[in-house]
């Protein structure tokens, strides 16, 4: 098991996959107390979940995508907590949109205000050839949704030109939003991104 500390740490390293971050600016980014962040990089630092890179007198870090085990972590890491009941009801209204997306990510304000929100943000990504099945399972899901439902729609090849270019709503869903389904999904698409900067 990993804990949601190391949870916190994980996502923002995979969403921040092209970038070198010291232990000090991890645990600022992820709002972990210096001494947590660095146990959490050491264990995974251990187990070849994360590569080291010395730069100068500091260490940054960065996934190790040819890792199964970081690969697995890093799934687990982007699961939500399904019993949380602002996440199970609308995983309910979303459910039909599983079998034509590949990925579903929450996020905006319903996921960082602590009052009601008025809407939703959702993120998809979708097959080009899925997209009239798409928008009919679309307007049924939205006529029973107690939200205003704002869909981003993307294909796998908008998602990786967006990670490329480090587009900040992408890289915000990633690293902040609720990832209710394409878990494996995502973690292949941004190690495929990786690996071709590399």
């Amino acid at each position: 098991m990993i804990t949601a500390n190391e949870k916190k740490i994980l996502r923002f390293l995979l969403a921040n996959f092209d970038s070198d971050y010291s232990i000090n600016e991890i645990a600022k980014k992820t709002g972990l107390a210096p001494n947590g962040a660095y146990e959490a990089l050491k264990k995974f630092e251990e187990r070849g979940v994360l590569l080291p890179k010395k730069i100068a007198n500091l260490k940054s870090y960065k996934v190790n995508f040819e890792s199964i085990e970081a690969n697995k972590m890093l799934e687990l890491a982007l699961i939500p907590d399904y019993k949380e009941p602002k996440i199970s009801y609308r995983y309910n209204d979303l459910k039909p949109l599983n079998t034509v997306t590949k990925l579903c990510i929450l996020f905006g304000s319903y996921i960082t205000k602590k009052e009601k929100p008025n809407d939703i943000d959702a993120l998809f990504v979708i097959e080009k050839a899925d997209y009239k099945k798409y928008s009919q399972y679309l307007d049924k899901v939205k006529m029973a949704m107690p939200f205003k439902l704002h869909d981003v729609i993307q294909t796998k090849d908008d998602l990786k030109e967006n990670l490329k270019k480090r587009d900040k709503i992408i890289i915000s869903a990633i690293s902040d939003g609720v990832i209710l389904w394409g878990h494996e999904f995502l973690v292949e698409v941004i190690r495929n991104v990786a690996e071709r900067e590399a």
